[in-house]
């Protein structure tokens, strides 16, 4: 039951009113700055995400400073005007916490309709919601739970390299044998 009540106060802390913008624990996708982020939170960890360009970044920041004992630490990742793209929550794995995430999140937005999912040996199951400003992924795999919150404009952006490396390799001329 405590589960539950932690993963409902980590849900409320959404402005589901607000679809224009999502904010997380004081943090609004598409709008807080690193700067601003780091007024309130220590970020560790500054990597460079593969596949996108090289001036976006991520950093992690444990989940003790989010005052949300069962959060191992959330990745949050920046454009290349440093403004906040996606935000990662990662919890421990447990199918009881991933099945109330996935009701409140029902509740909240509309879920994306997706081919159904294929356990794989590691990923057990996932789903997908968006709204009109912000899409949501829950995993859920033997080691954690990640709940994904992305912008869409950096979502749209993310996209870009994949969609044209696919194009690429899609007009390549054929190899004869």
């Amino acid at each position: 039951m405590n589960i539950i009540k932690t993963f409902a106060l980590l849900l409320c802390l959404l402005n589901p009113l607000a679809q224009a913008e999502t904010t997380l624990f004081g943090l609004t996708l598409g709008k807080s700055t690193r700067q601003e982020v780091e007024q309130s939170y220590t970020l560790q960890d500054k990597n460079t995400a593969s596949g996108l360009p090289d001036s976006w970044n991520y950093y992690r920041v444990s989940g003790e400073q989010f005052n949300e004992p069962l959060l191992k630490h959330a990745t949050l990742y920046f454009d290349n005007t440093q403004t906040l793209g996606r935000i990662n929550f990662t919890f421990p794995s447990s199918l009881e916490k991933y099945k109330a995430l996935e009701e409140q999140l029902s509740r909240q937005y509309p879920r994306i309709k997706m081919a159904p999912f294929v356990s794989e040996p590691l990923r057990l199951d996932k789903t997908e919601f968006q709204n009109d400003t912000t899409h949501i992924r829950l995993e859920y795999n033997v080691y954690n739970i990640l709940l994904s919150f992305t912008d869409l404009k950096y979502r749209a952006i993310e996209k870009k390299p994949i969609a044209e490396l696919k194009a690429l390799e899609a007009n390549k001329p054929k190899k004869e044998p």
